[in-house]
């Protein structure tokens, strides 16, 4: 890669960051990923995208985004919620199978392959879900499809499914948000990791993606790139050995970016043209995720002594940020919120490597029109 193609992708990056700042101030769910995305997909079909980003920058953005999701962990969340958390958590378990039986269902009907459709439909952690599709043996275009529509209908629907199952007022909750043990949230934008210190952040963060990636290789974890880090930063999070690690503010959204331009660059017209005729199915098999998920929590509300909007944002089938912001405005119980998304992003993310092998064995042939069969890579 040449100075002219590295300035252009800076140059790229920068508009879709202050393209994605615009969006976020109205509310829209996970832009800069999304723009990033769509950027991508246009200069890739319209052949204007420059060389690849090299291999290295791609290992780089998983270990960073390993770290940061790693960084969720708090102790101390659990703590505060008590004997309650544990019904809550069986039904964060029962929504990944939820998910996994949609997406066994969708796969059939879609005539989809099943690694593509499971990791498509698979409740929280879409930025982790669509970086670590290459290597569980999944499409990455339409699994971030999938995954977007599906972040756009939560973000859409949440609001209005907690205010009619919110039936108390003035409550007060202790104040939480994602992150938040390691991230200082009054820092200025520019800042890439959670705490003053810059230098002694991003130190840390890069000792753990080199630890994490090297760790990862060690014990054979697939997509090791991404998990390692996420498993060495989740232990010393909730060990509270150090803090300020996260990547934040301008570098959390420059990897979400980054990620997203490595998505958006593998699209092709034909590959949008048979995504298009998706949707539909694709809306009705998150819309009975989401119906699931509210049915359980609406269940769990007569077993434990906790609201039903709070469970419903709890236990939501993704859209993190927009789960969280609603619960803000809604002064709804953020610990236990926080704390349950948090640990089915983890408990999700190391499992995933284990249920694609379990669903391979159940894999049907994808049925792709020709002119998709002869453009992808």
């Amino acid at each position: 890669m040449n100075r002219r193609q590295a300035f252009t992708w800076v140059a790229l990056s920068a508009a879709v960051l202050a393209g994605a700042a615009l969006l976020d101030r109205v509310g829209f769910p996970a832009p800069q990923m999304i723009l990033a995305i769509v950027v991508g997909a246009a200069l890739a079909m319209t052949g204007r995208l420059p060389k690849p980003l090299p291999k290295q920058v791609n290992t780089a953005v998983q270990g960073m985004l390993g770290v940061l999701m790693g960084s969720y962990l708090q102790v101390s969340l659990l703590t505060s919620i008590g004997l309650d958390l544990l019904p809550v958590l069986a039904v964060t378990a029962a929504t990944i199978v939820v998910s996994v039986a949609v997406a066994l269902v969708f796969a059939r009907a879609a005539k989809v392959d099943v690694p593509t459709a499971t990791l498509g439909l698979l409740a929280g952690g879409s930025a982790a879900v669509v970086a670590a599709a290459d290597e569980l043996d999944a499409d990455p275009r339409r699994v971030a499809f999938m995954q977007y529509l599906r972040v756009a209908l939560v973000a859409l629907s949440a609001p209005a499914i907690a205010a009619v199952l919110d039936d108390e007022e003035g409550i007060s909750y202790s104040t939480a948000t994602l992150g938040g043990s390691v991230t200082d949230p009054s820092l200025p934008y520019w800042m890439i990791v959670g705490r003053g210190d810059q230098v002694a952040g991003i130190s840390t963060a890069i000792m753990l993606c080199v630890v994490g990636v090297w760790l990862g290789r060690r014990i054979g974890l697939p997509n090791a790139a991404l998990l390692g880090p996420m498993l060495v930063t989740a232990v010393l999070t909730a060990a509270g050995v150090s803090h300020g690690y996260a990547p934040t503010h301008l570098f959390k959204d420059l990897l979400f970016v980054l990620i997203g331009f490595e998505v958006g660059s593998r699209f092709t017209r034909a590959v949008v043209r048979e995504m298009a005729r998706m949707i539909p199915g694709m809306a009705v098999a998150v819309l009975a995720l989401s119906g699931a998920v509210a049915a359980m929590a609406l269940g769990l509300a007569y077993f434990v002594d906790l609201e039903m909007s709070d469970l419903y944002l709890a236990t939501t089938p993704g859209g993190i940020n927009a789960v969280l912001a609603t619960a803000d405005k809604m002064n709804a119980n953020l610990p236990l919120i926080t704390s349950v998304q948090t640990i089915r992003l983890l408990l999700m993310m190391f499992t995933l490597p284990l249920l694609m092998r379990l669903l391979r064995r159940f894999s049907v042939p994808r049925a792709l029109p020709a002119g998709v069969v002869a453009e992808l890579p």
